[in-house]
């Protein structure tokens, strides 16, 4: 695709005049940041202003992308043709052949997004140091959000920036990646002595970190040109793997509900892991989180250390609420 069509669109941010101006900032700040971890091959101590800058920075990238617009207007599809299905003035129109999005789709997300930099910032960070000759691909859509403890749980979502077990996975350059982990699940061996890099010098770990950039991707992924026959024969191989659905909705039956006399309906939205069964050397699961069972780590969030710790949804009465459609967006 034509470079100048990259990771950009018109008026993105026209709903908020100052946010361009604000996210220039940001850019500046993190293109430093990042300038120097190349540099060095070291990351910025936690608290410091640089990590700081990072860690918002990656926040942001991760909900102003056009796939994160994409699962807002899902959301908002979803949600605006169940309040209208059963509205008189709505009988005998079919609105399965009407799309309702939003004028700025951004605008929910990015909303948020602010309180979620302190979430994101009770993650541990650590550098993947690329000694291969096969290099980082990266994305249009590069903030890659995974979760290996809970792989196998497909009927709710374990990527929000609270799930225990969460990892971010964020190329800076062929040889350079950004990982974010919850170090009380995960164990990688040099973190735990104090060291924030690792090199890795297995093709086969940097084809899998890769993979999550070619399922993650909204259209594109990018690589270097020494790299062009190997990229695009992995992402040839993977073609049929990536998710052709990046949201789903779970809506329950409606049962009694006691306190109103009426009735009661569970909706449910949720994002699904990437297809893969990621296994990188340098990333291990700790024993103690590999003895809870798979269903229950779906229940659990991390919570940042200085709010506590805790469980969500683990108090719902199983089975109360029976499915009545899935939906897949």
């Amino acid at each position: 695709m034509s470079i100048k069509d990259q990771c950009s669109r018109h008026n993105l941010y026209d709903f908020a005049p100052k946010l361009e101006e604000a996210f220039s900032k940001l850019e500046g700040e993190a293109a430093t940041v990042m300038a120097r971890i190349r540099a060095a091959s070291e990351l910025p101590s936690a608290g410091s202003a640089d990590w700081v800058s990072l860690i918002s920075f990656i926040v942001f990238q991760k909900m102003r992308t056009v796939s994160a617009g994409r699962k807002t207007d899902a959301a908002t599809d979803y949600f605006a043709k169940l309040m209208l299905e059963n509205r008189p003035e709505f009988a005998g129109i079919d609105l399965d052949q009407i799309e309702i999005g939003d004028v700025y789709p951004l605008a929910i997300p990015l909303s948020v997004a602010p309180e979620m930099i302190p979430v994101v910032a009770d993650l541990q960070t650590h550098l993947f140091i690329n000694t291969t000759a096969r290099g980082f691909m990266t994305s249009d859509d590069p903030v890659v959000a995974h979760n290996q403890y809970c792989e196998g749980i497909t009927y709710r979502g374990v990527t929000g920036f609270d799930s225990r077990g969460l990892q971010l996975f964020w190329p800076l350059s062929p040889e350079h990646l950004l990982l974010l982990f919850d170090p009380d699940v995960y164990r990688v061996p040099r973190a735990d002595h104090g060291l924030n890099a690792t090199r890795i010098s297995s093709e086969p770990d940097i084809a899998q970190l890769n993979a999550l950039q070619v399922l993650n991707a909204h259209q594109n992924v990018y690589f270097e040109d020494d790299d062009l026959r190997t990229a695009e024969g992995q992402c040839a191989d993977m073609l049929r793997q990536r998710p052709k659905a990046r949201m789903v909705f779970v809506e329950t039956e409606s049962v009694p509900d006691q306190a109103t006399g009426g009735e009661s309906a569970l909706l449910h939205q949720y994002e699904p892991l990437l297809p893969l069964s990621l296994k990188v050397g340098a990333i291990r699961i700790r024993n103690a989180a590999k003895a809870v069972p798979l269903h229950q780590r779906a229940t659990l969030y991390r919570q940042s250390r200085d709010r506590g710790r805790g469980s969500s949804g683990a108090d719902m009465p199983p089975g109360r609420y029976p499915v009545k459609k899935t939906t897949r967006r």
